[in-house]
C-alpha cells in the first residue's frame, strides 16, 4: 500500500516476489521498496506514453 511517496508490502505479495526484490535490490545497493517504486514509477510512464502515442 501507498504511505506518501513511500511503498509498503500488502499482505497477499507472494514471499518469492519479495525474495527477488529483495535479492534484486540488493545486487543494485538499494532497498527492495526503492526498487519496486521505481519499477512502478516506469511502468507508469511507459503506458502513459503508450496512451499517448495511440491518440496522435
Amino acid at each position: 500500500m501507498a504511505y506518501g511517496n513511500k511503498v509498503k508490502f500488502h499482505y497477499d505479495v507472494p514471499v518469492y516476489i519479495k525474495q527477488m526484490l529483495a535479492d534484486t535490490a540488493k545486487k543494485l545497493n538499494m532497498t527492495a521498496t526503492e526498487l519496486l517504486s521505481k519499477t512502478i514509477e516506469e511502468e507508469y510512464i511507459r503506458v502513459k506514453s503508450l496512451q499517448e502515442s495511440k491518440q496522435d
